[in-house]
């Protein structure tokens, strides 16, 4: 491996109980530590936006750690959202 950055972070199932839970909180923690700078896209089937995702993740991370609004931002600046089935 050439140890050069991934062109981007897609995960499944953004509308979904496990990104809420998990992925979302662990995105947020990996941007408070400096350790994710690529585009971070969310797919699902449920017709948001991308500002639907947004507030999606800041309720997520709300409620499952402290919210830091500067940290938060960079990680929103990240997420990009793709209406669609993963099939």
């Amino acid at each position: 491996m050439s140890g050069e950055p991934s062109g981007a972070l897609v995960f499944l199932g953004a509308s979904g109980d496990l990104a809420f839970k998990q992925i979302l909180p662990a995105l947020y923690a990996l941007v408070r530590r400096r350790r994710l700078e690529v585009p971070v896209v969310g797919v699902a089937k449920v017709g948001w936006s991308v500002e639907q995702l947004r507030q999606r993740a800041r309720d997520s991370v709300a409620e499952h750690t402290a919210l830091d609004d500067r940290v938060f931002g960079r990680l929103a600046s990240l997420l990009h959202y793709v209406d669609g089935d993963h099939r």
